[in-house]
């Protein structure tokens, strides 16, 4: 696993976010926590709870540490998730940091270097029971994998998957950066054909100039291509 050296805010533990939103929340479900750029942790946590009574059917908490950020009731931003089945806090036994571990551990022996998560809880949709869903980003913010964890017992529902990134049309491998996965070479690659073209061109056209010169002083002509044949180049393109 790769982290970043810089300085990080903690925003604390997912658990510690459910107390303190749930001061304000009035009882209402819980149905989705979210938080992004965990280095492991993120800076805050996004916690909405279903509220009929909102225009926007939601209502959204975010938290840092034990502090309560900001509370709203968003119109956009959260469609049909206060529709999705509540989070059942009794059967929530696996915190966000034990969550991580168990997604560095994979990355670890999948070789995939990460810099950051962006972590989802929510319920599943048939059983109920609460899961985690860990997305991987590199230092780019590009993903590299994603994993599901059980919420309840920590078993790992869906193993870490290496996230596949289509290719560019018309660019190549030769010059790819192996750490992000970018494929850069295909623009280096393209220029250096440019230039590559770009000499033949002069030279040609030096060669050509050459061998008028000579042409007009002798008669003869040793190097480049006579009027002639350009004629003929026309000819066969106009075909």
């Amino acid at each position: 696993m790769i982290l970043t050296a810089a300085a990080w805010a903690d925003g604390g533990s997912a658990y510690a976010a459910v107390r303190t939103a749930r001061k304000v929340s009035g009882g209402a479900p819980l149905v989705e926590v979210t938080g992004e750029r965990g280095e492991p942790r993120p800076q805050r946590w996004n916690l909405v709870f279903s509220d009929p009574r909102a225009r926007g059917g939601v209502r959204e908490v975010v938290v840092s540490g034990d502090e309560i950020v900001s509370e709203r009731t968003p119109l956009r931003g959260y469609a049909g998730v206060g529709a999705e089945p509540p989070i059942i806090l009794s059967r929530l036994n696996l915190n966000s940091d034990a969550a991580f571990e168990i997604a560095n551990k994979q990355a670890i022996a999948r070789q995939i270097g990460f810099h950051w998560i962006d972590y989802t809880l929510r319920a599943n949709n048939v059983t109920g029971a609460p899961v985690w869903v860990l997305r991987l980003q590199d230092h780019m913010g590009v993903p590299v994998g994603v994993i599901t964890i059980s919420a309840e017992d920590g078993a790992v529902v869906m193993p870490l998957e290496v996230s596949s990134r289509p290719r560019t049309e018309g660019y190549d491998d030769r010059f790819e950066d192996t750490s992000t996965g970018r494929r850069i070479g295909g623009v280096i690659g393209a220029v250096g054909d440019f230039f590559e073209r770009t000499a033949i061109t002069v030279r040609d056209v030096t060669l050509d100039t050459v061998g008028n010169v000579e042409e007009a002083m002798t008669g003869d002509r040793t190097v480049g291509r006579r009027a002639s044949d350009d004629d003929n180049d026309r000819d066969d393109d106009d075909e």
